[in-house]
């Protein structure tokens, strides 16, 4: 009983879990705790800790982010992976298995700390768009010190930074464009690097947006103008009068829509 017991808390936890390039024992170097599941593959292996508590609030996410972002720059070739295991998992030939929860807190002593820097580079004054070129700055210094990103902290910085002048998605997005930008060229900051500029990038990736959006917006307008259509077919079909209200009633549009639809249709030839 107290070994399903356990197998049903480790299913129910929150996991710390990685792909680490090595020899399978790096993470003793640090002497953290036993992993609950560590399996080797054909190039390096996984390993996993389970832990107990709730990082649904703000400074849970703070607290699961710091040690993830510590664990990314204390390991040199290793990568974060989503986890849910289930009994299968558990019951592995291929996986050795600690049956073990632990607590956040026992992570916290043994991980290389986090750059504290927590400044606004001041270089992102002459700039119009001062919040982006602060976080791109901000995010080639901690190429600098770490050699990449950890997306979770640039986030983090970024809005504890300028929450107050922009909304929480429009720093996000900034965020993640310069996230992506730099991953996508294996975060090189050199002068040597020939791609097209930041500048050129962030030009294709509005253009591609407002396309897609363009797109979205024509798929909506059909979608509605193809309900007026049905709903007039109804109506002649039920004998009725074919009126605005009826039509936007018998579609569940507003009148405006409805107005609006009824128009093209006609001109259309279609009604």
């Amino acid at each position: 009983m107290e070994i399903i017991a356990k197998d049903n808390e480790i299913l129910k936890a929150f996991w710390l879990y990685f792909h680490i390039v090595g020899n399978g024992t790096e993470w003793i170097d640090y002497k953290l705790p036993t992993p609950t599941i560590h399996k080797h593959i054909n190039r390096g292996y996984f390993v996993g800790w389970a832990i107990d508590g709730y990082f649904g609030t703000k400074k849970g996410q703070e607290f699961i982010n710091d040690i993830i972002a510590r664990f990314l720059i204390s390991f040199r070739d290793i990568k974060r992976l989503d986890f849910n295991p289930d009994k299968k998992d558990l019951e592995s030939n291929n996986s050795r298995i600690y049956a073990k929860v632990y607590k956040l807190k026992e992570f916290s002593k043994q991980l290389d700390s986090l750059p504290t820097k927590k400044y606004t580079p001041t270089r992102a004054d002459s700039f119009k768009d001062f919040t982006f070129w602060a976080i791109k700055l901000y995010a080639e210094d901690m190429i600098r010190a770490t050699g990449f990103i950890v997306y979770s902290q640039l986030e983090n910085w970024a809005i504890t930074q300028f929450l107050e002048r922009k909304e929480r998605s429009t720093i996000r997005a900034k965020c993640r464009s310069v996230f992506n930008w730099y991953e996508a060229r294996n975060f090189d900051i050199s002068t040597k690097n020939t791609h097209k500029t930041l500048k050129e990038y962030l030009e294709e990736t509005k253009m591609t947006r407002q396309e897609n959006m363009r797109k979205i917006n024509k798929k909506r307008a059909e979608a509605k103008k193809a309900k007026v259509l049905g709903a007039v077919q109804s109506l002649q079909f039920l004998k009725e009068k074919i009126t605005v209200r009826k039509v936007a009633e018998q579609a569940n549009i507003s009148t405006k829509t409805a107005q609006k639809y009824l128009k093209e249709l006609k001109q259309e030839g279609l009604i």
